[in-house]
């Protein structure tokens, strides 16, 4: 029986990409010979990305299209889609077409080497210089509060073994970040080099005030020293639309 890999992206007004994003996800698996699902989460866009997901689920039925009532934010998409994806392995990746679909096969093969979780780290990111810092400092940060092992690097362009996704399903912590729960289940971790396009249209909401939040956040709900379960609750999310 062929084994299915699942892949979850996480969508917010991106009805300029997701066309040629799903054709070339489904290009990139059917050559590899594995069964594939698509899942899409819309975060609440404000543009027409839900209606270009239904004219895809419409030419490529093994799609599952979430729909969020509200903006619950990317590291929360990627939750709700994990929660739903029935594959032997999970992707994660972006929207944006900077993670090019045809470095999915890396991903795999590194996976069949016995890791738990393998991460496509760029050869060169394509980010405003403020961006690439702020990556640099949050892999260190990841290193000292999530006992990263410090070989391995983390990026949102990612496979998990359904056992590992099973575990992360499971966050009770109101402050979602899936790398940083990832690592309390397995330090099993491989990289792989992947290539890194530029953004195709619009551009990213990161910045720094943005970046500084994160790393006290990360330090409040994921250190070991301060690890706060009273701001512990599992995550709950208003969906709308569940198709199919």
């Amino acid at each position: 029986m062929k084994k299915c890999i699942s892949v979850v992206v996480p969508v917010y007004n991106s009805q300029n990409t997701l066309e040629e994003l799903a054709s070339r996800i489904i290009n990139a698996i059917n050559a590899m010979d594995i069964n594939i699902e698509l899942i899409f989460v819309d975060d609440c866009s404000k543009d027409e990305s839900f209606s270009i997901m239904m004219r895809i689920y419409d030419s490529f039925p093994k799609t599952k299209i979430i729909r969020l009532q509200s903006n619950y934010g990317q590291q929360n998409a990627l939750l709700c889609g994990i929660r739903h994806a029935q594959g032997d392995y999970i992707i994660t990746m972006d929207d944006d077409l900077q993670h090019p679909p045809e470095e999915i096969p890396k991903l795999m093969n590194k996976i069949m080497e016995g890791f738990d979780v393998v991460y496509g780290i760029p050869k060169e990111k394509m980010h405003r210089k403020y961006r690439n810092f702020g990556s640099m400092l949050t892999d260190r940060l990841f290193n000292i509060i999530c006992r990263k092992p410090s070989g391995a690097r983390v990026s949102s362009f990612r496979i998990m073994t359904s056992d590992i996704a099973k575990k992360v399903q499971k966050c009770s912590k109101s402050f979602v970040y899936i790398s940083a729960i990832t690592l309390e289940h397995t330090k099993n971790i491989g990289n792989v080099t992947v290539m890194h396009n530029r953004r195709a249209i619009g551009r990213s909401n990161y910045n720094f005030i943005k970046l500084f939040k994160l790393f006290i956040k990360l330090a409040l709900y994921y250190s070991y020293a301060g690890n706060m379960k009273l701001l512990n609750r599992k995550p709950q999310y208003i969906i709308s639309v569940v198709k199919p």
